[in-house]
């Protein structure tokens, strides 16, 4: 387990045994926002705008007293979020993404997220061959191809979440995203009203006309113009028109989206997943029991947001306090019980697919 400070200190605790126990401690020249684990290879994000690169050392243990800095470029900003695609490390740093080839300690490419310079990536998302990009202060998503780095879609959340639970008193009429996670095949989103949305990927993405457009679209659709929100098809192979095999682009669809009724009062501040323990529903008749016929074995997962404060969406303020909270927990009692940090945790089932 690696953990990153505010002072700039790295710790490695054991997640195995004696946890309590830092077994490598070193001292950063700024403040740790991001850490992210590829091939061997920890990459340390830093708010000066520089990534400190950790191996191995030739026993095998880690060695943080012998690390890499790589600078992404003055003037210096911080780098605020960081994800493994594939065998490389996407950075979002200002308005741009780099591209880090972990091995070469190198940056492999840079290009804009956002037309603005003063804009900032805040979260990255990646599955199969797309990976998804919040901007902040903004209430749109943009997905990009992981390999070629191309423009695929852009999903505005705020008319779905301004649909669902209206402008009124909740203030939902500025919506930003501040938490992004994909897990169970779904783009899981947090915003800064403390809503929760679920988002389920389809390798096909629906226009607003109806119509679908597969992975197969001809090349001229690939071409009709750079409009945000416009699909842009990539293949594997310049001379065919054929998808290499395995390849999933994770487009979605506001059309089918779910929102969650519960909800923080403040930001969603993050997301989790982890694995759940499979429930097999049994189906209780005249004092027999039957296990449920299952063709595609099910997996279960738990996804948890964490933010500041807990309300019902459907009633607003007056059913806002978590009725999950005991009074036999030992908390200050100046602390409401409806502005206390919480976990929101769900059970996700789903296929093998």
């Amino acid at each position: 387990m690696w953990l990153g400070a505010q002072n700039g200190c790295l710790y490695v605790h054991s997640s195995v045994a004696q946890w309590r126990k830092c077994v490598h401690a070193i001292k950063l020249k700024d403040s740790i926002l991001s850490i992210v684990h590829v091939k061997g290879i920890v990459l340390v994000a830093l708010a000066d705008g520089t990534l400190a690169i950790f191996h191995r050392g030739v026993d095998g243990q880690w060695d943080l007293t012998n690390y890499h800095l790589l600078d992404l470029g003055r003037p210096h900003h911080s780098i605020r979020c960081m994800t493994v695609v594939h065998d490389k490390v996407w950075c979002g740093y200002r308005n741009k993404i780099y591209v880090v080839q972990p091995k070469a300690m190198k940056i492999e490419k840079s290009f804009d997220a956002h037309p603005r310079k003063e804009s900032q990536v805040r979260q990255l998302a990646w599955v199969g061959d797309g990976v998804w990009v919040s901007i902040r202060l903004d209430s749109t998503l943009r997905l990009y191809h992981a390999h070629t780095h191309q423009h695929l879609q852009d999903v505005d959340i705020e008319p779905y979440v301004s649909k669902m639970l209206g402008t009124g008193k909740l203030g939902f009429s500025f919506v930003r995203i501040t938490a992004l996670m994909v897990s169970c095949n779904r783009l899981w989103v947090g915003t800064g009203n403390g809503v929760i949305i679920s988002i389920p990927l389809t390798e096909t993405v629906i226009l607003h006309q109806g119509r679908l457009l597969g992975l197969r679209a001809n090349k001229t659709a690939a071409g009709s113009g750079n409009r945000p929100g416009s699909v842009i098809r990539v293949y594997g192979d310049e001379n065919s028109d054929k998808v290499t095999p395995g390849t999933f682009i994770p487009y979605c669809s506001m059309a089918h989206a779910q929102l969650c009724f519960h909800g923080h009062r403040d930001a969603v501040k993050f997301f989790v997943a982890v694995p759940g323990k499979l429930c097999i529903p049994v189906f209780k008749m005249r004092g027999f029991a039957f296990f449920r016929s299952l063709q595609t074995p099910l997996k279960s997962m738990l996804v948890i947001s964490g933010g500041e404060g807990y309300i019902d969406f459907r009633m607003g303020d007056e059913g806002g306090e978590s009725e999950l909270l005991g009074e036999a927990l030992q908390l200050e009692p100046s602390v409401a019980k409806a502005e206390r940090s919480h976990l929101i945790v769900w059970q996700v089932m789903y296929g093998n697919e």
